[in-house]
């Protein structure tokens, strides 16, 4: 007989094949921890079953009687065993967990009032607000409303179980602090071609230099171009400080040693953005490469490594620029640490900077270390910087092994350790090719470039004067020049596009040296009289074709006598003529002004200053003080001590107007 709502129930059999397909797959509602392993409660209702599903071969009353048997024996309900072996069934061991019925929803608490809450403490208003002071405005608004609540730590558990940090992020920083945490995509770079992306950046060494022509320490800034392929160093360049000309040098390093590059990836900084850096792109593009735009994603996750972040995607287009504060996106944040680890430890250079980082009292020693260095002369100087700089690109490229090109690894065998360089020998004996610019299409392209207005056949640019013959017929127009702004040796001169001379620095004359003097006249002469037989060979080719007066000589110099004299009988005539009374009143008049003004007394001096700008001010109120007797003693002393240093013509023109304001005074 089989009790009322019970079935035959069995134990599962799988087979093999069925229990692999089932086995970790693991979801919510079939995972487990360990603490279910170890829950008692579990462990009773597992030897339950075990016993209830044991049935004996000897057991004749059927498997609902057992089942009745097996409940008495554990002291529980068969319609429990029931249950526990269905959810079993379904679930497995998570099945027998006990959840509780409000696990959820809150129990004291009103919905509304934990909703209220939650959205109190997570407004982006509210979070420089203390959470005591949010609590004491639920509390207000929840007698208002009519809601129930708890305690300030029930509060505070709702609110730590209802939050999470995608939301605390994007409540303190906004979208760029969610999109921070949030996973980034990731990938590898094998199915790049080699010089296909490059990514650059500038960094400031943490090494002191001296400047050999100026004698300051600095600390150089560089920039670094790297590919995302092989990771060699494509190019570099090193100065007091960045921009976009040692940016473009960086490039053009790069380009001598590996040929062209598709595309770039940047910082959003505004040598980045410069037009000399877009005019260079503009320039390969004009040369037949193309090169594409690459567009940023946020990875700004310190526990990945940025061998395995991805920077950028090709799209269509032209050079884009990272998100600003997104700095840890590009892998050449660690080859700049790299770099350095190379100058230090196996090129072991000195002048290493102190690092903020470190311990105060390490921060003292490399600090006075570094000043010992600078005293005693044995800090590399910027150009031995430059050279020590290369060689360790040279051994990062040649003789590191990169574990970021291991793992990318796509030819067979696969070597234990791999470099820059391996993978760009694999990746040409592969069939790839680089594709080279001549020298002096890159110069053109890379020169730093600027306007100027000629003016007398000279152009001035760094404070020196170049010249050209060819600029003297280009007095006051307008050129575009193109130089190098590292040895201003010389500019090239371009109007309209097209390519016109080569100026080069002015040779200053000299008062002593008088063979170039006189070498530099003769030049000037010589270029003289060249324009001026050209133009006399231009202007005869055709006549004259103006009208020229034709009166005889004798007759036009008889004219002009006979002007002459009518001229000076005029002036004899305003000179003999009788005076009308109305001017010789406005001439008294005049004469009468002339008068007053002499008349006039010599002004008094002014106050005493309480202090003086020069000694021609205290002079000159000393002179007027003297008049009118209100000099002191310790003036007049001054006064005589600073008319004895005068000369003697300056010193008779002040006794003048001494006596001049005196006999006014008087």
């Amino acid at each position: 007989m089989e009790l009322p709502g019970h079935t035959e129930l069995s134990l599962p059999t799988l087979t093999f094949t069925e229990a692999m397909s089932r086995s970790g797959k693991w979801n919510k509602d079939s995972a487990l921890s360990e603490q279910d392993l170890q829950n008692p409660r579990i462990i009773n209702i597992l030897a339950i079953l075990r016993d209830a599903d044991a049935l004996p071969s000897t057991w004749t009353k059927g498997k609902c009687k057992w089942m009745e048997t097996v409940a008495r024996k554990h002291r529980v309900h068969w319609r429990s065993i029931c249950r526990w072996q269905a959810k079993y069934k379904e679930k497995g061991i998570a099945g027998l967990r006990h959840t509780k019925a409000y696990q959820d929803k809150p129990r004291t608490w009103t919905p509304k009032a934990v909703d209220f809450w939650i959205s109190l403490c997570g407004k982006r208003e509210h979070r420089r607000i203390n959470r005591k002071d949010l609590y004491a405005l639920l509390a207000v608004e929840a007698k208002r409303r009519g809601w129930q609540i708890g305690g300030y730590n029930s509060a505070n558990w709702w609110f730590a179980k209802k939050w999470n940090p995608a939301m605390e992020a994007l409540q303190r920083g906004g979208m760029r602090a969610l999109d921070n945490i949030l996973p980034p995509i990731l990938r590898d770079y094998s199915d790049l071609a080699p010089f296909q992306i490059l990514v650059g950046d500038q960094h400031r060494f943490d090494f002191w230099v001296l400047d050999e022509e100026t004698g300051e320490i600095f600390r150089p800034e560089g920039y670094l171009w790297q590919d995302l392929r092989s990771r060699t160093i494509y190019g570099a360049a090193v100065d007091k400080k960045y921009d976009a000309w040692l940016i473009g040098l960086a490039l053009r390093v790069g380009i001598a040693c590996y040929g062209a590059f598709g595309s770039i990836y940047t910082d959003n900084g505004k040598p980045e953005l410069s037009k000399f850096l877009n005019g260079i792109l503009a320039n390969l593009h004009g040369l037949g490469m193309e090169w594409q735009k690459t567009d940023e994603l946020i990875t700004d996750l310190p526990d990945v490594d940025a061998e395995d972040l991805v920077p950028c995607c090709i799209l269509p287009g032209s050079h884009r620029k990272a998100i600003v504060k997104n700095a840890k996106a590009k892998m050449i944040e660690g080859t700049f640490y790299r770099i350095e680890q190379i100058m230090s430890s196996v090129m072991l250079l000195p002048g290493q900077t102190k690092k903020l980082s470190d311990d105060i009292h390490w921060q003292g020693i490399d600090h006075q270390e570094a000043q010992k260095l600078a005293k005693k002369g044995k800090l590399l100087t910027s150009r031995e910087f430059a050279l020590a700089l290369y060689r360790a690109c040279d051994y990062y490229n040649n003789k590191k092994p990169h574990r970021g090109v291991l793992t990318e690894w796509a030819w067979k065998p696969k070597p234990g350790a791999a470099t820059p360089r391996s993978c760009l020998q694999a990746c040409y004996n592969d069939g790839w090719r680089p594709r080279m610019i001549s020298p002096e299409a890159a110069d053109l392209i890379f020169l730093a470039r600027d306007t100027r207005i000629v003016n007398k056949g000279m152009i001035s640019l760094g404070n020196e004067f170049y010249v050209h013959d060819v600029l003297i017929e280009l007095h006051k127009k307008r050129v575009d020049i193109r130089y190098n702004p590292l040895t201003l040796d010389e500019v090239h001169i371009f109007r309209k596009g097209k390519y016109l001379c080569t100026a080069l620095p002015v040779e200053r004359s000299s008062m002593v040296d008088m063979d170039l003097a006189s070498r530099k006249i003769a030049e000037k002469r010589e270029r003289r009289q060249r324009f001026a037989a050209e133009f006399k060979k231009i202007s005869s080719l055709a006549p004259d074709f103006r009208q020229y007066s034709t009166v005889p000589e004798a007759e036009r110099v008889a004219a002009l006598i006979g002007t002459e004299r009518k001229q000076r009988a005029r002036e004899n005539k305003e000179l003999t003529r009788q005076i009308t009374p109305e001017e010789l009143d406005r001439g008294v008049q005049m004469l009468e002004g002339f008068n007053r003004i002499l008349a006039k007394k010599a002004p008094a001096a002014p106050p005493r200053p309480t202090f003086w700008m020069s000694d021609v001010d205290r002079h000159q109120w000393c002179i007027l003080a003297s008049v009118d007797g209100t000099i002191t003693d310790e003036d007049r002393a001054w006064l005589q001590h600073y008319e004895a240093e005068m000369t003697p013509e300056s010193r008779a023109r002040w006794e003048f107007e001494r006596e001049y304001f005196s006999q006014e005074a008087g």
